[in-house]
């Protein structure tokens, strides 16, 4: 094993098994590297890794649409690329894109099979990928498309805090580290059953960057992940949200329960501390642990608010001038509207309106 001088750690293969938090920032989210195996690129060994998988693109026609950035601007998916290594995009494709693809295809009952057999770590695995190259992308893209502004990226102009995004990158690369995990470094896991009767298209990805929060929707199926939280969120909201699921939801339906992950997760005050152990010979993969940093986690008193602005920025544009509520985005800021659930809490059937 060998510590180089940005802190990145080196097996005896030569293989970067671990990157630093400095390093993750000034060269994985800057550099013209591999963002996996963080290799320089040249004319000889770059490829480019599909932000969103070409396999889904091809799946919903979507190589001529655009995804929404967070400056307001559009991309085509297409384009939405970032660099990679041919060795490692053809790993990703081998240990992930192939196996999930297929799993995906089967609908919700074949991806459930998928998991039951196989469990749920390469899907879990598989959104931290999404996660982190949506935002490594985030630092190459302009914040200001007038170039008559100072430059400064997407990611600049957010104020990302790269720090925060260490965990999910290390998750990512673990096809490439082989980096064995402890149970708890595995975070929050839900799948559900989606009718994309509300939406154009069967596929849909969000994220909410602060609460290390995800989303997407593929072909029926919608899967929602928090990272680095050890499970805490959907043991918390399993009473009070995931209880009162008795079947599918529809696909905005689906965005609103990305929000009361997201929310749980930002209320959560003790999250655990994780840290990756390099075998001291270089010969053995890293192990990856999660220290918890009370004997149960500890969340802060709801507010409302919280979840009102989570809501506006997962609903609010995609929703406004389409419901018959008065006053229905300063009512949805505040936290006092769901389309999820009625007044009395139980599930609305997609064809009744938003309530209260």
């Amino acid at each position: 094993m060998m510590r180089l001088e940005n802190g990145n750690i080196v097996d005896a293969n030569g293989i970067v098994t671990f990157v630093s938090i400095a390093a993750f920032e000034s060269d994985v989210c800057s550099s013209n590297i591999c963002f996996i195996c963080t290799k320089a690129l040249n004319s000889k060994n770059q490829n480019k890794e599909h932000i969103i998988p070409n396999w889904i693109l091809k799946r919903f026609d979507l190589h001529n649409e655009t995804v929404n950035l967070p400056n307001g601007s559009k991309y085509k998916y297409n384009q939405y690329v970032i660099p990679c290594c041919i060795e490692c995009n053809s790993l990703l494709s081998t240990e992930l894109e192939t196996p999930l693809s297929k799993a995906f295809s089967r609908g919700f009952d074949g991806l459930v099979n998928y998991v039951e057999k196989e469990g749920y770590l390469n899907v879990y695995l598989w959104m931290a990928l999404l996660f982190i190259k949506t935002h490594v992308k985030d630092q190459s893209l302009r914040m200001c498309l007038d170039r008559r502004v100072e430059y400064s990226s997407i990611a600049q102009g957010v104020g990302y805090k790269w720090e925060s995004f260490h965990h999910v990158y290390c998750l990512s690369r673990v096809p490439y580290t082989q980096t064995t995990l402890e149970q708890n470094c595995v975070g929050s896991f839900f799948i559900v059953p989606v009718e994309s009767i509300d939406a154009k298209k069967e596929f849909d990805y969000m994220d909410v960057s602060y609460a290390n929060t995800s989303g997407v929707i593929i072909g029926g199926i919608g899967i929602i992940t928090v990272f680095g939280d050890a499970g805490a969120v959907c043991n918390e909201i399993q009473p009070t949200v995931i209880n009162k699921l008795s079947g599918s939801v529809t696909n905005m339906q689906f965005r609103e329960l990305v929000a009361h992950f997201a929310c749980c997760s930002l209320h959560l005050k003790n999250n655990p501390k994780h840290s990756t152990i390099s075998d001291s010979s270089g010969a053995q993969p890293p192990r990856m642990i999660c220290t918890l940093l009370n004997s149960k986690p500890e969340f802060e008193n709801y507010n409302d608010l919280v979840f009102g602005s989570l809501m506006d920025m997962l609903l609010g544009d995609l929703l406004d001038g389409k419901v018959a509520v008065p006053e229905f985005r300063e009512k949805l800021k505040a936290g006092q509207l769901s389309i999820l659930f009625d007044s009395s809490g139980k599930v609305i059937t997609p064809n009744k309106s938003i309530s209260r």
